[in-house]
């Protein structure tokens, strides 16, 4: 698969990612903005990323930017120092929540999310790069630390709950927030009482992947919070832009409950407002969201899909399957501690548990996304099959090809990071689920590929009803 993905680049070191890489990305980007233009730089805790926004500087400098060296630090920070500075652009150095041997770029160019066409730009520049703004000097880089500034405007964002109590377990996965998410909370809600595990950054992340979503990751926050008798549970992924959440009784909250929660938070100011949510959620949280007066658009899920979508709409809030939470108030952005605080915040506003928040949540009937191995000359044929075996039914192509039945709903969509289709089903309830499958299953006898998918659906929901 190409390191070149639809929002950004992302591949292993060394052998698809080099520090020359960076450094003819970073002239790419210089080409892109007008000479002087502020830019602001961070990276990640991994081994490789000193050496490559080392590099990426020198391309940056060799196109006479101003180029801001943050350091290494999450990716909301980033963000933040972007607004902050008035800066023209970002990039980061980061592979997210990918293996600790591979890294990335993201970046971001005035108030646009980096699109696909943007990422076909850098590889054909990286492909015959051009040599530098002739008679243009290049610049030198400087450094600035925006921590004290970030923690103190959220210290004025949540002003009005700073006396706020209860016990919250933190677990930054030993990724960007480590050692920082602890003493920044704190700051912020000082009353409160924060603890937290595999808090120091490191560069291997224990030998782990440090992606919040995988539930077998946060076993260990939940007996935390178990054994401790916290109240929440909060766990970052590898770069700190996406959250997880465990209850009081130590257990995970999926995506759907913890964007419930989240739009139950804002109450009245959803009125009329916008919400855009990644299509793979559950249509409860569409249900959740026209409850409170909010118009829920969907959209295919992707960081730059969700925030163009929330630009173009001018929406308030915004959600993502993998835990990236987008506010109005952050030009459309996310930011993980961001959320925490807000999570935090309606708590102990709301006098109840997490827990009594989650069961008041609509029930889910649904799969987390069935990934099936394919030959790339099979995916068309087995989207062309879908679509003509349910021709009668409401069909959408926003991302891949959902079918939405009286009892349900189909999707299907093809992998753009490794060679599978993904499929994912919502019923009514759990014997409807097994039987919406089912049929699906059937209608792809055909092509060999019903007995793969339902080996899937039966090794993911097998623990799960």
């Amino acid at each position: 698969m190409s390191i070149y993905k639809p929002c950004d680049i992302r591949g292993h070191v060394p052998t698809e990612i080099t520090p020359e890489l960076y450094r003819v990305w970073g002239s790419a980007l210089g080409f892109q903005l007008e000479p002087a233009s502020k830019i602001v730089v961070g990276g990640d805790v991994r081994l490789s990323t000193p050496g490559a926004l080392a590099a990426l500087v020198e391309g940056l400098c060799s196109a006479g930017l101003d180029v801001v060296v943050l350091g290494c630090l999450p990716t909301p920070m980033v963000y933040y120092a972007k607004r902050r500075l008035a800066a023209e652009a970002c990039a980061i150095v980061t592979a997210s929540h990918n293996p600790p041997d591979f890294n990335g770029l993201k970046w971001m160019i005035g108030d646009r999310s980096t699109t696909p066409r943007d990422v076909l730009a850098m590889k054909q520049w990286a492909q015959t790069p051009k040599s530098h703004r002739s008679g243009h000097k290049p610049s030198k880089p400087r450094t600035v630390d925006i921590s004290c500034d970030y923690v103190a405007w959220l210290q004025e964002t949540w002003a009005d709950v700073r006396t706020a109590r209860c016990h919250v377990a933190l677990d930054p996965i030993h990724g960007c927030w480590a050692g920082r998410a602890r003493r920044y909370l704190h700051a912020v809600f000082p009353e409160i009482l924060f603890s937290a595990i595999h808090d120091t950054p490191d560069p291997v992340f224990q030998g782990v992947v440090p992606d919040c979503s995988r539930s077998e990751l946060l076993e260990k926050l939940g007996d935390t919070i178990y054994r401790d008798r916290a109240d929440l549970g909060i766990a970052f992924d590898g770069d700190g832009d996406r959250i997880a959440l465990v209850d009081n009784e130590g257990m995970i909250l999926t995506a759907e409950e913890t964007t419930c929660i989240l739009l139950e938070s804002f109450g009245s100011q959803l009125q009329g407002r916008a919400f855009v949510y990644d299509l793979k959620f559950s249509d409860r949280v569409a249900e959740t969201a026209r409850r409170l007066g909010a118009r829920p658009i969907a959209e295919r899920c992707g960081h730059t899909f969700i925030r163009a979508k929330m630009l173009e709409t001018g929406a308030f809030f915004g959600a993502e399957v993998s835990g990236h939470y987008f506010f109005d108030e952050l030009q459309s952005g996310d930011d993980a501690l961001f959320t925490a605080c807000r999570v935090i915040a309606y708590l102990c506003q709301s006098g109840k548990t997490l827990a009594e928040l989650r069961r008041a949540c609509p029930a889910v009937f649904m799969t987390p996304d069935l990934r099936v191995p394919t030959a790339a000359e099979e995916n068309d044929g087995v989207v062309a099959q879908v679509r003509a075996a349910w021709s009668q039914y409401p069909q959408t192509v926003i991302d891949g090809l959902r079918v939405d039945f009286p009892d349900g709903w189909a999707l299907v969509r093809r992998s753009v990071t490794e060679p599978v289709l993904t499929f994912r089903f919502e019923a009514t309830d759990w014997q409807d689920l097994d039987e919406l499958v089912r049929r699906y299953c059937d209608a792809l006898s055909d092509l060999g590929l019903s007995e793969r998918l339902w080996y899937r659906y039966e090794m993911a929901m097998g623990c799960r009803k």
